[in-house]
């Protein structure tokens, strides 16, 4: 009986541990560099992964090079979109901002980054002649 009592626990500790990010959201192709938080990945196929505890942490990587990044979220209530990733477009630069599987499933918000914030108010003083700011949409496969 105290065996199995421990084999069990050794067990749910296991799947516990390894389970964390055992949820894919799916895979999409990035066709530029972009950085999560202060992390900055290449253009490539990345596998986004969200960790199914509630820390609420997005794993991002991409299956080539296995470069990756990780970054807390906050979860967002369903709202009618379809699977996708939103960046923000800085000037130049490129940051991860939302993931979202489907219209029916939460989507996960990722904060803006201190450097996303002072570019963004250098661009505002500079009066957006480094590209200004926009959102791009990247479908999820």
């Amino acid at each position: 009986m105290k065996r199995n009592l421990i084999g069990i626990l050794a067990l749910v500790v296991l799947i516990s541990s390894t389970g964390a990010f055992a949820q894919s959201y799916a895979k999409a192709s990035v066709p530029f560099a972009f950085k999560v938080g202060s992390a900055q990945l290449l253009a490539g196929t990345y596998e986004i992964k969200v960790d199914n505890a509630s820390s609420g942490a997005i794993l991002i990587r991409n299956g080539q090079t296995s470069d990756a990044a990780m970054s807390t979220a906050r979860r967002e209530y369903p709202r009618h979109t379809g699977a996708k990733l939103v960046f923000h477009h800085v000037g130049n630069s490129y940051y991860l901002a939302e993931v979202w599987k489907s219209s029916d499933a939460e989507g996960m918000v990722v904060p803006t980054s201190r450097q996303e914030k002072d570019l963004a108010k250098e661009l505002q003083l500079a009066e957006k002649s480094l590209g200004g700011y926009e959102e791009v949409i990247i479908a999820l496969n």
